[in-house]
């Protein structure tokens, strides 16, 4: 049902007929996290192509388009953000790679960042977040609401994991208890104000 709706608008889009795209469809075979396209002239399946990052979340791209546009930004950043609160690995390298920039003050302009990026996958977040250079308001504002709902994002996920820890049957009582004591820590934690990090 899916695949029709989809279809349907592919095929308007490219102005073909849906029963095309649908064969087109059929030549992707899903397996696991990642897809390969089957031969049609062939019945021997093809080699499972290399899966692709993750894409960030819309938060974490947010972020990347505040940090990446707004140099004035950046400092208050390299106070308030810790780079483990991103949970997209790409999207965490290349703020990592913007912070150091901005602390070891070797940040020249956004066309030299961009040749700096080591693959081109990196290449492709870092043009995309900045390819729509329209005014963000207030992005002071925004850059801590962002931080803010990282940070309590990941807290989320320590709480979520300490749960699922103390509820395994295997787990030692001792350890629930400290499982139990550390998330009212991280619950307490989210509901404190943001403060700056101490380096």
């Amino acid at each position: 049902m899916l695949i029709d709706t989809y279809a349907r608008k592919t095929a308007l889009r490219l102005g073909v007929s849906p029963e095309a795209v649908r064969a087109e469809f059929a030549k992707f075979k899903v397996q696991g996290s990642g897809f390969h396209v089957q031969d049609s002239e062939s019945d021997e399946p093809a080699p499972e192509a290399e899966s692709e990052t993750p894409r960030p979340s819309d938060t974490e791209f947010w972020l990347l388009k505040l940090l990446l546009l707004h140099d004035d930004l950046v400092s208050w950043a390299a106070f308030h953000l810790e780079t483990g609160w991103i949970s997209n690995p790409l999207a965490r390298q290349i703020v990592e790679k913007r912070l150091a920039a901005q602390t070891n003050e070797t940040w020249k302009s956004l066309a030299a960042f961009l040749d700096e990026c080591e693959s081109a996958e990196m290449r492709a977040l870092v043009t995309e977040a900045v390819a729509e250079d329209r005014k963000l308001p207030n992005p002071d504002q925004q850059l801590a609401d962002v931080t803010l709902k990282l940070r309590n994002q990941f807290l989320d996920r320590q709480i979520a994991a300490s749960i699922q820890r103390a509820s395994r049957p295997e787990t030692p009582e001792a350890e629930k208890l400290e499982l139990l004591r550390r998330q009212q820590e991280l619950r307490q934690e989210k509901r404190a104000p943001l403060e700056p990090l101490s380096k």
